[in-house]
């Protein structure tokens, strides 16, 4: 298994996805039938390579400027974990919740297995919801 190979594509996913908006180009980086072991968000946006697209197309346009920002990516055998900084500013409606023009800082850690072809097959992840409510003004 070609771990350096696996981070690179796991940062790609970040760069060109998450920090450049281009949902489509998850195509080239995810297995069309990957499963999401992530409890944040419901099924529609946890099954498939089809569910990433639609989660992700929901967080941009809730948060246009969403970043993410790798603080650290360590790599065995098929598995790749990444650690996070995300941020955003709330301009567009998230789940329901309409704009609130508040931004917030969370972290966020992924955890990636890899395809022999360095496709990313399954996902777990975790990010710190309740900070991000608090910060957006929608929980206390």
């Amino acid at each position: 298994m070609d771990t350096e190979r696996n981070k690179a594509s796991l940062q790609l996913l970040y760069d060109k996805v998450m920090n450049g908006h281009d949902v489509d180009a998850a195509d080239a980086l995810i297995t069309v039938d990957r499963p999401d072991h992530d409890p944040t968000f419901p099924p529609e946006f946890t099954t498939g390579r089809e569910g990433f697209k639609r989660l992700f197309t929901m967080l941009i346009g809730a948060f246009p400027d969403l970043r993410f920002t790798t603080t650290f990516m360590v790599a065995e055998g098929d598995m790749v974990t990444s650690f996070n900084a995300v941020q955003g500013t709330h301009r567009g409606e998230f789940m329901g919740i309409p704009p609130t023009e508040k931004s917030f800082s969370v972290n966020n850690a992924d955890a990636c297995r890899f395809t022999d072809a360095g496709l990313i097959c399954e996902h777990w992840g975790l990010i710190d919801v309740a900070s991000m409510m608090r910060q957006l003004g929608v929980a206390s």
